[in-house]
Protein backbone atom coordinates (compact mmCIF):
# COMPACT_ATOMS: atom_id res chain seq x y z
CA UNK A 1 0.00 0.00 0.00
CA UNK A 2 1.21 3.19 -0.99
CA UNK A 3 1.40 6.36 2.06
CA UNK A 4 -0.97 8.77 1.58
CA UNK A 5 1.15 11.40 3.06
CA UNK A 6 -0.88 14.44 1.49
CA UNK A 7 -2.78 13.73 4.69
CA UNK A 8 -0.15 14.85 6.71
CA UNK A 9 2.24 16.80 4.65
CA UNK A 10 4.35 18.09 7.85
CA UNK A 11 5.42 14.82 8.68
CA UNK A 12 9.20 14.46 7.96
CA UNK A 13 8.79 10.32 7.93
CA UNK A 14 6.27 8.06 7.55
CA UNK A 15 5.58 6.74 11.07
CA UNK A 16 6.17 2.83 11.54
CA UNK A 17 3.77 2.18 14.65
CA UNK A 18 0.71 3.60 15.39
CA UNK A 19 -0.68 3.96 18.99
CA UNK A 20 -3.58 4.44 20.89
CA UNK A 21 -4.06 5.73 23.98
CA UNK A 22 -7.09 4.99 26.27
CA UNK A 23 -8.08 7.47 28.97
CA UNK A 24 -5.39 9.17 31.13
CA UNK A 25 -3.04 7.01 30.00
CA UNK A 26 0.36 9.41 29.34
CA UNK A 27 3.38 7.52 27.94
CA UNK A 28 6.34 8.15 25.65
CA UNK A 29 6.93 11.89 26.15
CA UNK A 30 11.04 12.16 25.53
CA UNK A 31 10.15 11.71 21.35
CA UNK A 32 12.94 12.57 19.16
CA UNK A 33 11.47 15.68 16.25
CA UNK A 34 8.52 15.69 17.82
CA UNK A 35 5.63 16.70 16.31
CA UNK A 36 1.93 17.70 17.80
CA UNK A 37 -0.57 17.84 15.66
CA UNK A 38 -4.39 18.61 16.81
CA UNK A 39 -6.91 16.79 15.45
CA UNK A 40 -9.02 19.45 14.21
CA UNK A 41 -6.13 20.10 11.43
CA UNK A 42 -6.39 16.25 10.13
CA UNK A 43 -9.11 15.47 7.66
CA UNK A 44 -11.45 13.23 8.49
CA UNK A 45 -10.95 13.19 12.58
CA UNK A 46 -13.82 14.36 14.65
CA UNK A 47 -13.12 16.28 17.78
CA UNK A 48 -12.68 14.57 20.91
CA UNK A 49 -15.04 14.86 24.05
CA UNK A 50 -14.40 12.40 26.69
CA UNK A 51 -12.12 13.60 29.59
CA UNK A 52 -8.77 12.09 29.65
CA UNK A 53 -8.60 12.29 25.67
CA UNK A 54 -6.24 15.51 24.17
CA UNK A 55 -7.18 14.85 20.71
CA UNK A 56 -3.55 15.24 19.38
CA UNK A 57 -1.11 13.12 16.92
CA UNK A 58 2.25 13.26 18.39
CA UNK A 59 4.66 12.24 15.95
CA UNK A 60 8.47 11.45 16.56
CA UNK A 61 11.31 8.74 16.81
CA UNK A 62 11.41 6.84 20.36
CA UNK A 63 15.16 7.52 22.13
CA UNK A 64 16.94 4.55 20.02
CA UNK A 65 13.88 2.78 18.19
CA UNK A 66 11.32 3.97 15.73
CA UNK A 67 9.38 6.64 14.42
CA UNK A 68 5.98 6.19 15.63
CA UNK A 69 2.43 7.54 15.65
CA UNK A 70 0.57 8.38 19.41
CA UNK A 71 -3.18 9.12 19.03
CA UNK A 72 -3.79 10.79 22.43
CA UNK A 73 -7.43 10.18 22.20
CA UNK A 74 -10.14 7.73 19.78
CA UNK A 75 -13.74 8.48 19.54
CA UNK A 76 -16.41 6.49 21.19
CA UNK A 77 -19.62 4.88 19.45
CA UNK A 78 -21.43 5.95 22.60
CA UNK A 79 -20.13 9.59 22.18
CA UNK A 80 -22.89 9.67 19.10
CA UNK A 81 -20.08 8.84 16.11
CA UNK A 82 -21.24 6.67 13.38
CA UNK A 83 -18.79 3.34 13.40
CA UNK A 84 -16.62 4.84 10.37
CA UNK A 85 -15.92 8.03 13.16
CA UNK A 86 -15.01 4.94 15.70
CA UNK A 87 -12.19 3.49 13.49
CA UNK A 88 -11.10 6.72 12.10
CA UNK A 89 -7.82 6.65 13.39
CA UNK A 90 -6.86 3.17 12.14
CA UNK A 91 -8.08 4.77 8.78
CA UNK A 92 -5.66 7.20 9.17
CA UNK A 93 -3.14 5.37 10.12
CA UNK A 94 -3.59 2.67 7.22
CA UNK A 95 -3.83 5.37 4.75
CA UNK A 96 -0.18 7.21 5.65
CA UNK A 97 1.43 3.44 5.50
CA UNK A 98 1.36 2.34 9.24
CA UNK A 99 1.28 -1.55 9.35
CA UNK A 100 1.95 -2.22 13.11
CA UNK A 101 -1.06 -1.32 15.73
CA UNK A 102 -0.67 -0.86 19.06
CA UNK A 103 -4.07 -0.26 21.27
CA UNK A 104 -4.61 0.74 24.78
CA UNK A 105 -7.49 1.20 27.03
CA UNK A 106 -8.95 2.10 30.70
CA UNK A 107 -10.69 -0.74 31.70
CA UNK A 108 -12.86 -2.34 34.61
CA UNK A 109 -11.38 -5.47 35.76
CA UNK A 110 -13.43 -8.53 36.16
CA UNK A 111 -10.77 -10.65 38.44
CA UNK A 112 -9.73 -10.56 41.54
CA UNK A 113 -6.22 -8.22 40.20
CA UNK A 114 -5.18 -4.89 41.70
CA UNK A 115 -6.19 -1.08 40.68
CA UNK A 116 -3.59 -0.29 38.35
CA UNK A 117 -2.39 -3.93 36.73
CA UNK A 118 -2.08 -3.75 33.01
CA UNK A 119 -3.55 -6.53 31.11
CA UNK A 120 -2.69 -7.84 27.13
CA UNK A 121 -5.65 -8.83 25.34
CA UNK A 122 -5.90 -12.06 23.80
CA UNK A 123 -9.10 -12.29 23.06
CA UNK A 124 -12.06 -10.31 22.78
CA UNK A 125 -16.03 -10.39 23.20
CA UNK A 126 -17.56 -7.87 21.12
CA UNK A 127 -21.20 -6.76 22.29
CA UNK A 128 -20.94 -3.42 21.10
CA UNK A 129 -24.17 -4.32 18.15
CA UNK A 130 -21.51 -3.12 15.53
CA UNK A 131 -18.86 -4.81 13.82
CA UNK A 132 -15.51 -3.37 13.10
CA UNK A 133 -15.04 -3.87 9.28
CA UNK A 134 -16.90 -6.30 7.10
CA UNK A 135 -14.25 -8.78 7.08
CA UNK A 136 -14.54 -9.40 11.49
CA UNK A 137 -16.49 -12.39 11.07
CA UNK A 138 -14.34 -14.33 9.23
CA UNK A 139 -11.28 -13.49 11.67
CA UNK A 140 -10.22 -15.38 14.50
CA UNK A 141 -9.11 -13.44 17.46
CA UNK A 142 -5.69 -15.05 16.58
CA UNK A 143 -5.61 -13.21 13.36
CA UNK A 144 -6.81 -9.89 15.06
CA UNK A 145 -4.24 -9.70 18.08
CA UNK A 146 -0.88 -10.87 16.77
CA UNK A 147 0.11 -14.34 18.42
CA UNK A 148 3.82 -13.97 17.59
CA UNK A 149 4.11 -10.17 18.90
CA UNK A 150 2.05 -10.80 22.01
CA UNK A 151 3.95 -14.04 22.67
CA UNK A 152 7.03 -11.88 22.60
CA UNK A 153 6.06 -9.14 24.87
CA UNK A 154 4.85 -11.62 27.69
CA UNK A 155 8.08 -13.08 27.13
CA UNK A 156 9.63 -9.77 27.98
CA UNK A 157 7.49 -8.89 30.83
CA UNK A 158 7.72 -12.29 32.90
CA UNK A 159 11.81 -11.99 32.48
CA UNK A 160 12.43 -7.84 32.36
CA UNK A 161 9.08 -5.86 34.41
CA UNK A 162 8.99 -4.65 37.40
CA UNK A 163 5.10 -5.26 37.38
CA UNK A 164 2.91 -8.18 36.59
CA UNK A 165 1.61 -8.26 33.22
CA UNK A 166 -2.03 -10.05 33.04
CA UNK A 167 -3.23 -11.44 29.98
CA UNK A 168 -7.03 -12.74 29.27
CA UNK A 169 -10.35 -11.40 26.92
CA UNK A 170 -11.61 -8.16 26.80
CA UNK A 171 -15.30 -7.45 26.57
CA UNK A 172 -16.29 -4.50 24.50
CA UNK A 173 -19.91 -2.87 25.56
CA UNK A 174 -21.63 0.11 23.86
CA UNK A 175 -21.39 2.11 27.14
CA UNK A 176 -21.62 4.76 28.64
CA UNK A 177 -22.98 3.50 31.44
CA UNK A 178 -20.88 1.27 34.33
CA UNK A 179 -22.32 -2.32 34.43
CA UNK A 180 -24.82 -3.23 37.26
CA UNK A 181 -24.16 -6.77 39.42
CA UNK A 182 -25.96 -8.88 37.46
CA UNK A 183 -24.12 -8.12 34.46
CA UNK A 184 -20.75 -8.50 36.16
CA UNK A 185 -21.61 -11.74 37.46
CA UNK A 186 -22.94 -12.73 33.67
CA UNK A 187 -19.62 -10.99 32.10
CA UNK A 188 -17.66 -13.52 34.24
CA UNK A 189 -19.29 -16.38 33.48
CA UNK A 190 -19.05 -16.00 29.84
CA UNK A 191 -15.61 -15.64 29.89
CA UNK A 192 -14.44 -11.99 30.48
CA UNK A 193 -11.72 -10.57 32.38
CA UNK A 194 -11.80 -6.62 31.36
CA UNK A 195 -14.81 -4.69 30.56
CA UNK A 196 -14.24 -1.33 28.77
CA UNK A 197 -16.26 0.73 25.68
CA UNK A 198 -13.72 0.67 22.45
CA UNK A 199 -10.80 -0.71 20.93
CA UNK A 200 -12.75 -3.72 19.52
CA UNK A 201 -14.16 -1.60 16.65
CA UNK A 202 -10.40 -0.32 16.12
CA UNK A 203 -8.72 -4.00 16.35
CA UNK A 204 -11.35 -6.06 14.06
CA UNK A 205 -10.86 -2.74 11.05
CA UNK A 206 -6.76 -2.69 11.61
CA UNK A 207 -7.06 -6.34 11.20
CA UNK A 208 -8.99 -6.92 8.20
CA UNK A 209 -6.79 -4.53 6.64
CA UNK A 210 -3.91 -6.83 7.38
CA UNK A 211 -2.34 -4.26 9.78
CA UNK A 212 -0.73 -6.09 13.27
CA UNK A 213 -2.32 -5.56 16.28
CA UNK A 214 -1.63 -5.87 20.21
CA UNK A 215 -3.89 -4.55 22.50
CA UNK A 216 -3.20 -3.52 26.50
CA UNK A 217 -5.82 -2.55 29.25
CA UNK A 218 -5.07 -0.64 32.25
CA UNK A 219 -7.46 -2.05 35.11
CA UNK A 220 -8.22 1.30 36.16
CA UNK A 221 -10.95 0.20 38.59
CA UNK A 222 -12.22 -3.14 39.90
CA UNK A 223 -15.86 -4.22 39.38
CA UNK A 224 -16.15 -7.56 40.80
CA UNK A 225 -19.19 -6.25 43.70
CA UNK A 226 -21.76 -4.04 43.44
CA UNK A 227 -19.94 -2.01 46.16
CA UNK A 228 -16.86 -2.00 44.52
CA UNK A 229 -18.91 -0.55 40.85
CA UNK A 230 -20.63 1.79 43.09
CA UNK A 231 -17.70 4.09 44.02
CA UNK A 232 -16.60 4.04 40.35
CA UNK A 233 -16.28 7.37 38.48
CA UNK A 234 -14.58 8.61 35.35
CA UNK A 235 -12.69 10.94 36.93
CA UNK A 236 -11.42 7.96 39.51
CA UNK A 237 -10.47 5.94 35.85
CA UNK A 238 -8.34 9.00 34.43
CA UNK A 239 -6.24 9.19 37.48
CA UNK A 240 -5.69 5.26 38.32
CA UNK A 241 -4.46 5.27 34.52
CA UNK A 242 -2.07 8.47 35.03
CA UNK A 243 -0.51 6.66 37.73
CA UNK A 244 -0.09 3.58 36.14
CA UNK A 245 1.55 5.04 33.21
CA UNK A 246 4.72 4.55 34.06
CA UNK A 247 4.52 0.89 33.58
CA UNK A 248 2.47 1.25 30.65
CA UNK A 249 5.13 3.13 29.18
CA UNK A 250 7.65 0.25 29.88
CA UNK A 251 5.27 -1.99 28.59
CA UNK A 252 4.75 0.34 25.43
CA UNK A 253 8.81 -0.02 24.76
CA UNK A 254 9.59 -3.31 25.05
CA UNK A 255 6.56 -3.77 21.85
CA UNK A 256 8.12 -1.09 20.06
CA UNK A 257 11.60 -2.93 20.69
Amino acid sequence: MTANTSLLPSLPVVPEVGIVLGSGIVVLEDLEDRLDIPYSEIPGLPETTVAGHAGVLTVGRVPGGPVIAIARGRFHLYEGHPLESATAIMRLFEQIGIRRIILTNAAGGLRDWVAGDLMLIDDHLNLMGVQGAEAEQALTPAEIYDPAWRERLAAWARDNASFTLRRGTYVGLLGPSYETPAEITWLQRIGADAVGMSTVPEAAYAASKGLSVIAISCITNIATTAETQATTSHMEVVDVAAKASRAMDQLLRAALA
